[in-house]
């Protein structure tokens, strides 16, 4: 389904309005900054009590969660090895899920209050502070550093924002370990698939925020600004994809085995390979826009375009639209979206007709195993609250 001329352009024109005559280079971070605001925390927990939905029932599915468990225990290693396909698995699942684990169980304590969530979220994180000093290794190594850097922060933000259990050497610490053990292996990029650049483009950004590093920051939002416009195609682009500054064409296959879908608005770089990379992809350049935003700066203008186009052109295949998908094309619901759809839709009052019946069947979202985490509960028809205004734009 090919999006209105109109509609895209008027998306288009926003990007203007992000680039305000201020530079927020040295304008300090909000802190919490990373996805979420304390204004925004406040109205999940006010939410939850009240039993308003999605939150109610998305705060349910995170409670039950293995990763909300009161008992959980952490899998630090000394340094973590990725091959290809999980070939070698020395600690790339265990990490994952261990930063995933602490970003539960930080929101399970703004929730409830129960601190033995924030005391088990920094358990977690001192444990890997005090444990990784080998860094990410093997062929999938970066793309691991990013998705677990792009959790941990989150995190990090929330505990060392809204209680004073964690000591400030601990707090060092984990800060260094960020900067030594991941940035490494982020901060050159990557020529393959769009999904790894962009986990590290929002890796980097959170990075930044939670180390008060605004060169990290304005690293990531430049790494994003470069690579996600070749990451999801729009007819205004031409007879074919932009091309990454930092790839060859076919470093970053449009198609899967011998097949390229057609060329139409909101088509994802890894659409043809399957839904969750291809929504891997779409879930980091929201994350990042979204904490962008949280501190001022609007990257969603940048790319509203693309990345409504993208929302629109998925859901039309998913029920209860059930377009006839095309040949060699796959599509499935995934646990993202909101982050999008509240900005765009709850915010901005973009219509978006095919996602907004898809977004329903959707709750609420889970945690998968990397980085699309606990979304209805963060996000679902929050809106704006505790946004601040748009400050500028970081220099290109």
């Amino acid at each position: 389904m090919r999006l209105p001329t109109l509609f895209l352009l008027s998306l288009c024109a926003l990007a203007p309005a992000a680039r305000a005559k201020n530079d927020p280079s040295h304008t300090p971070f909000l802190h919490p900054g990373i996805l979420l605001n304390r204004a925004q925390l406040d109205l999940i927990k006010q939410r939850v009590a009240a039993g308003t939905e999605p939150q109610k029932t998305a705060f349910s599915a995170l409670l039950k969660s293995e990763l909300a468990a009161l008992n959980y225990t952490p899998s630090p290693r000394a340094s973590v090895e990725c091959g290809p396909y999980s070939k070698p698995d020395l600690g790339c699942k265990d990490e994952r899920r261990d930063a995933t684990a602490a970003y539960t169980q930080a929101l399970a304590w703004v929730v409830t209050g129960n601190e033995k969530y924030a005391r088990n979220a920094i358990r977690i994180m001192n444990a890997w502070a005090g444990t990784l000093i080998g860094g990410h290794l093997n062929d999938n190594g970066p793309v691991q550093a990013a998705w677990a850097a792009s959790v941990w922060p989150r995190a990090a933000e929330i505990i060392r924002a809204t209680s004073t259990f964690w000591e400030k050497e601990d707090i060092t610490r984990f800060q260094k370990m960020l900067v030594t053990q991941y940035v490494p292996s982020l901060i050159h990029g990557c020529d393959e698939n769009g999904n790894k650049e962009v986990a590290m483009a929002e890796a980097l950004i959170n990075i930044g925020v939670f180390n008060d590093d605004r060169v990290l920051f304005a690293d990531g939002v430049r790494m994003w600004r470069g690579r996600v416009p070749a990451c999801i195609y729009l007819k205004s682009d031409g007879p074919s994809p932009i091309v990454p500054p930092s790839a060859l064409p076919s470093s970053a296959p449009w198609g899967n085995k011998s097949h390229v879908p057609p060329l139409v608005d909101g088509l994802l770089q890894e659409t043809a390979r399957d839904p969750h990379h291809a929504n891997m992809t779409f879930a980091s350049i929201v994350d990042a826009a979204e904490t962008a935003r949280q501190q001022g700066l609007d990257l969603y203008a940048e790319q509203g375009a693309r990345i409504t186009a993208a929302m629109e052109f998925q859901a039309q295949f998913l029920a209860p639209n059930n377009v006839k998908s095309p040949p060699n094309l796959e599509f499935a619901l995934e646990p993202t979206w909101e982050i999008a759809f509240n900005h765009y839709h709850s915010r901005l009052g973009v219509a978006l007709p095919t996602m907004a019946k898809v977004i329903p069947t959707n709750r609420p979202t889970g945690a998968d195993s990397n980085h699309m985490v606990w979304e209805t509960l963060t996000h679902g028809d929050i809106g704006a609250v505790g946004l601040p205004p748009v400050l500028g734009s970081v220099a290109k």
